[in-house]
């Protein structure tokens, strides 16, 4: 694993793997300067923005409170919020935004507007309200970064607390993923911001802005479609429960079995209107997107079609496979464009062999 780091030019990367609750492989590499080989670091775990990754975790607590009887999956959004009762915006369903079927935008064009003003998420919401699907609603795939703005929405309407406390209480202390925040807190947010790694920017994303992914604004935002911070052993928490079917390593259920086998199986197939190619190919969980083998961006080559997980912008990824138990975290502080290389060869290997290190 070494040599593919060193090789690589990548400055920091964080890579655990496992089995249910027993993680098998923890690497912490870090590259002192552009022109040092790198090292691997004993138990030096790292905090990293973990962009997209956020989505799979804020819906499996969705899932969870639909279990619970808080809402139903395809009840209307216009149910909860009075500005998607026009035409347009009058079907689209929960299982819309979890399964990216909604026609809403991924990014909404005024976006760098709205971080340069510092806006908060329910005002990204109400920006989104404004626009009209791309296509009708449950008719095609096209991936919403702004559906998880609308979620958050729905999930603190219907319980009266924050999305950011809901995932702490509910999960994150549960799990003992004590490096994990959805936005971090701002009583002591410039604090944790410099024990964070800071991510290479991408194009377009200017060091000198107050909204960059480094910045204080985007790191305490905690953004539902991207601004969660995590640790590679945190997520390996995480991944472990789901992979022992929602159940806490000592044996407390945390996650009801529904729970999990609703939010990693596809629930794309099912919607009629949709391209056969989108049901049969492309399928996609609640939150979580299944693996798909012909695609660029396949988790790993070795990987049944049934695993499921998440990429992420600043150059992460997560995956679990469900049928034998394994799953594995790969952290780096690289944007996807520039990492997914080096990211895409770790995955393989260890989804091909069981000894990785």
């Amino acid at each position: 694993m070494l040599p593919l780091l060193s090789s690589s030019t990548l400055a920091a990367a964080d890579v655990v793997a496992g089995t249910r609750h027993q993680t098998e492989l923890a690497v912490h590499f870090r590259r002192p300067h552009p022109d040092s080989p790198g090292q691997l670091l004993p138990g030096a775990p790292g905090r990293y923005l973990i962009a997209s990754l956020t989505k799979p975790i804020v819906s499996l607590l969705a899932v969870q409170l639909a279990a619970q009887g808080r809402f139903w999956l395809n009840e209307h959004l216009r149910t909860f919020r009075p500005d998607f009762r026009r035409g347009p915006l009058r079907t689209i369903t929960l299982r819309h935004l979890l399964t990216h079927s909604s026609g809403l935008p991924d990014m909404l064009p005024e976006n760098e507007q709205l971080r340069a003003a510092h806006a908060s998420v329910a005002d990204f919401a109400a920006a989104t309200a404004q626009q009209d699907p791309a296509f009708q609603p449950g008719s095609a795939i096209s991936y919403c970064s702004m559906g998880f703005a609308l979620l958050q929405s729905v999930i603190e309407t219907t319980t009266a607390e924050s999305l950011p406390q809901l995932l702490h209480n509910n999960l994150f202390a549960l799990l003992g993923m004590h490096n994990s925040w959805l936005g971090l807190p701002a009583a002591n947010a410039a604090t944790l911001l410099e024990q964070c790694l800071p991510c290479e920017l991408p194009l377009g994303q200017s060091p000198e802005t107050d909204w960059n992914w480094n910045s204080l604004y985007w790191r305490t935002l905690g953004a539902p479609w991207g601004g969660m911070t995590s640790s590679a052993a945190d997520l390996g928490k995480l991944l472990g429960c789901i992979a022992d079917n929602g159940r806490l390593p000592d044996g407390q259920q945390l996650f009801a079995p529904a729970v999990i086998s609703a939010s990693l199986s596809s629930q794309t197939r099912c919607m009629a209107a949709l391209p056969a190619a989108d049901r049969e190919t492309r399928p996609w969980g609640l939150g979580w997107r299944l693996n798909w083998p012909d695609h660029h961006g396949c988790f790993s080559d070795f990987l049944p079609e049934s695993a499921a997980g998440h990429w992420g912008a600043t150059g992460t990824l997560m995956w679990v496979d469900l049928a034998s138990g394994r799953w594995c975290v790969i952290l780096t502080n690289q944007p996807f464009e520039r990492s997914q290389r080096v990211i895409q060869q770790l995955s393989n290997l260890i989804a091909a062999n069981e000894n990785t290190g």
